[in-house]
């Protein structure tokens, strides 16, 4: 009987097309790359801070 090389053939098509859907599914609503919030927005004059 081919029981086995059946079920093993199944899992295997199953992994390829779970990869394949992990890769595609991708949230498009966001950035795929967001500013880093402790990065300076533009380098401008700098501003002098308080003298001691």
């Amino acid at each position: 009987m081919a029981i086995r090389p059946l079920i093993f053939g199944i899992l295997f098509i199953a992994a390829l097309v779970g990869i394949i859907l992990s890769i595609i599914w991708v949230d498009t609503s966001h950035p795929v790359r967001q500013p880093d919030p402790l990065s300076p927005t533009a380098p401008g004059p700098a501003t002098p801070g308080p003298v001691q």
